[in-house]
């Protein structure tokens, strides 16, 4: 019996999530030529994260402002009120209250102008296979395969259990992108279908893992001593951020971590970037983004950190990359 046959039809609904894009050749989520599949809901809370619209397991709107011609279909059909007329003298505004949105999508389908776009699609398992197994002649050529990402698929794990066992069934590689913040027995059941396991360290400090991550950093570092332990292949991302974990003491604090395995840990080191601020705009969540006008950060700026990991025995272009394009393998 498969893990979600375990469950009735009703509990089955309730643990799958919606999906805000099923990304294809993608290059930065394992090796290969990969089709990246990306699941709604986080419970982590890292203040520059680059894709918010994971975050919430709940479907959300995104708001064009500057495609709104102010016709007001929005308003008329919305059923809570959370798109309304404000008039200011003699002029009149769309306004949009999110706190009053139920993300039924009605305003999305009546807008003419496509400036409202639903976050959040609901699919059925098979869907989810159908599609991401779609180019797999080029995920035989390039040594590709799919990750399962997010969000944190780990946040739904029967689900991820159950795409991972399909996806192996295909004789397909799968790799799963994760923070490692979920109950041990659950990546237990996991290993068996996962190739490679794609584990995010946000930092080497506790107090800051709890106070600012919202997590417990034991529990990540555990996971990650089992994997590793039970053999599994584990590979380390550290997305470097400014003011956040980019200090020398940091990055001494990684190579220290790193060394103490018994086998070689590859590693992706991952700089910052704002390509996310936009998506805060259209979420309405600008204001709380709290790197709103940092610029991102280049490959030199992390140059210490690679000496300092080629240092403790790692390659670069070999065991560690910039960027995360492990590369793409096949003749």
């Amino acid at each position: 019996m498969s893990v979600l046959e375990k469950h009735n039809d009703l509990s089955l609904i309730n643990k799958m999530p919606l999906f805000t894009n099923i990304q294809h050749f993608s290059l930065q989520d394992g090796p290969g030529i990969r089709t990246t599949v990306f699941v709604k809901g986080c419970p982590l809370r890292c203040p520059w994260c680059h894709n918010p619209e994971t975050q919430s397991p709940k479907v959300e709107i995104n708001y064009f402002i500057d495609k709104c011609i102010g016709c007001a279909r929005c308003v008329e059909i919305c059923p809570t009120g959370a798109t309304h007329v404000e008039y200011h003298n003699e002029d009149a505004f769309i306004r949009f209250d999110r706190n009053k949105c139920s993300g039924c999508g009605r305003c999305v389908d009546v807008c003419l102008e496509g400036a409202r776009e639903r976050v959040g699609n609901n699919l059925t398992l098979d869907e989810v296979v159908r599609e991401a197994t779609a180019d797999i002649l080029f995920f035989i050529k390039s040594g590709g395969g799919v990750t399962i990402s997010g969000g944190e698929p780990l946040f739904f794990p029967e689900f991820t259990i159950e795409l991972a066992k399909k996806l192996k069934q295909e004789y397909i590689h799968v790799a799963v992108e994760t923070s490692a913040f979920c109950q041990w027995h659950y990546f237990d059941e996991l290993r068996e279908f996962v190739d490679l396991f794609l584990v995010d360290i946000k930092t080497m400090d506790p107090g800051k893992y709890r106070d600012v991550i919202k997590c417990d950093s034991e529990v990540v570092f555990t996971n990650i001593k089992k994997l590793v332990d039970s053999s599994s292949a584990v590979r380390i991302r550290l997305p470097i951020v400014p003011g956040f974990n980019n200090t020398k003491k940091d990055y001494e604090a990684y190579v220290k971590y790193l060394s103490t395995f018994k086998t070689r840990i590859d590693v992706d080191i991952l700089p910052f970037h704002s390509y996310g601020e936009n998506k805060y705009q259209l979420l309405g969540r600008l204001d709380s983004y709290k790197y709103r006008g940092v610029n991102s950060m280049s490959n030199n700026d992390v140059i210490d950190l690679v000496k300092m990991l080629a240092s403790a025995g790692l390659q670069p272009g070999l065991n560690i990359t910039v960027g995360g394009v492990i590369g793409v393998g096949g003749s």
